[in-house]
């Protein structure tokens, strides 16, 4: 009858593999050295958070264990943020004003991404979005897109059991 408040036990490990295929993917140095992304920590954050979109957008299709984990994977991001604003010399009364920063512009940016992946012309939607958040110029913009697109489309291609138990890499 109370098994409702219950927490559900999320699975760590699965946690851990998606946040490092996640921040791992964006690590890659193709779209700091093309001038795609600004190779700064804000630059970084951007495509962690556009990678990371994609993996709670297909684990949100995994049901209630993928939302779980779609919510444990974002709690652990945001620790590993906090960690490197720390580490850059953030003090202590500014981090919880700057965290909260990046988590309007994170769960913003997430929300557009979603939205660009459903429309009609992805490519183009995902564009006019990292334009605004990303990169202002148009044909960079639209490399980044066309970059971008297939890590969606391979992380969109796990299984529901790949997804639930993290991937390697995407």
């Amino acid at each position: 009858m109370f098994g409702w408040l219950k927490k559900r036990s999320v699975d760590k490990e699965a946690v851990r593999r998606w946040r490092d295929a996640v921040t791992a993917s964006a690590r890659l140095p193709e779209p700091y050295l093309k001038g795609w992304v600004p190779d700064t920590i804000y630059g970084r954050f951007n495509m962690v958070a556009v990678v990371a979109t994609f993996a709670m957008r297909r684990l949100r299709a995994c049901g209630a264990d993928g939302r779980e984990i779609s919510k444990a994977f974002a709690e652990m991001l945001f620790s590993d943020f906090d960690h490197a604003l720390r580490e850059n010399g953030v003090g202590d009364a500014s981090i919880a004003r700057r965290i909260r920063k990046m988590g309007e512009e994170f769960y913003g940016l997430a929300k557009a991404m979603d939205e660009a992946l459903d429309a009609d012309a992805p490519q183009k939607a995902i564009a006019a979005v990292l334009q605004r958040n990303v990169q202002p110029n148009h044909e960079n913009a639209m490399a980044l897109a066309d970059y971008i697109l297939p890590i969606s489309e391979q992380v969109d291609a796990l299984s529901d059991e790949a997804a639930l138990a993290g991937p390697d890499a995407i």
